[in-house]
């Protein structure tokens, strides 16, 4: 009865063993070479009696002796890099702006006369703002103009404002009057004249006062000739 047994579990071990070997077979036909490939003589996996498993991928060929999978990898990471790469360069070429955070207006010109200039400038903050362009403005040209570069002409009698505009919109005032000039001279020309009334006025007075004493020296000469002529008839 043992040894019938014992025969029962051979026989059973040895169709197990074909099974598997007729499996393995049937997924690797030949030995594997030491190219990762081996042979498949019955062309069990349809890719002709030599084909690769390499890196554990299902069976393949190396088309012109190149494996797709390690070609897919190797492009795949190119692309990768490539991509990254570029992405890189974009970004490092693009600038950076630094934009205007303040603009203010270095004079503090309050009055100016008729017919004069004053040349103005602007601080811009930061100073290594990307844009530095500064747009100058009258409130009234007709009372003060001002140009491109910040130069000021006061044109007549009033009040304006000059504004700096920075290209992002900040601005800097300041107010100006501006005084009439002919006033002052006028005032010149009466007191010039007050002056010269004043000098003709003492020279008159001055003459005058010769004149008569030139008149009380005479009286006093021809008086005292007349007593001396009375004496010495005597």
């Amino acid at each position: 009865m043992k040894r019938n047994m014992k025969r029962i579990i051979s026989v059973l071990m040895a169709i197990v063993t074909i099974i598997c070997m007729g499996n393995y077979t049937y997924a690797h036909s030949g030995r594997t070479d030491a190219n990762g490939g081996h042979r498949d003589n019955n062309n069990k996996s349809g890719l002709g009696s030599y084909h690769y498993h390499c890196g554990g991928h299902p069976a393949h060929l190396h088309t012109n002796g190149v494996c797709p999978y390690s070609s897919s990898s190797s492009s795949s990471k190119s692309s990768t890099s490539s991509s990254s790469e570029s992405s890189t360069k974009t970004t490092s070429t693009v600038p950076t702006t630094i934009v205007v955070t303040d603009i203010k207006i270095n004079e503090n010109v309050t009055s100016m006369k008729e017919g004069e200039s004053q040349k103005l400038t602007a601080t811009i903050t930061p100073d290594n703002a990307t844009d530095k362009n500064i747009t100058w403005k009258s409130s009234d040209e007709s009372i003060a103009t001002v140009s491109a570069t910040g130069e000021v002409v006061a044109k007549k009698y009033g009040t304006v404002y000059i504004t700096a505009t920075s290209t992002n919109g900040k601005t800097s005032k300041i107010k100006i009057n501006i005084k009439e000039s002919r006033k002052e001279e006028n005032t010149t020309t009466i007191n010039t004249q007050t002056t010269s009334q004043n000098n003709n006025t003492t020279t008159n007075n001055q003459e005058d006062s010769n004149t008569l004493g030139g008149i009380m020296a005479l009286g006093v000469l021809g008086g005292g000739g007349y007593w001396g002529y009375k004496k010495l008839k005597k």
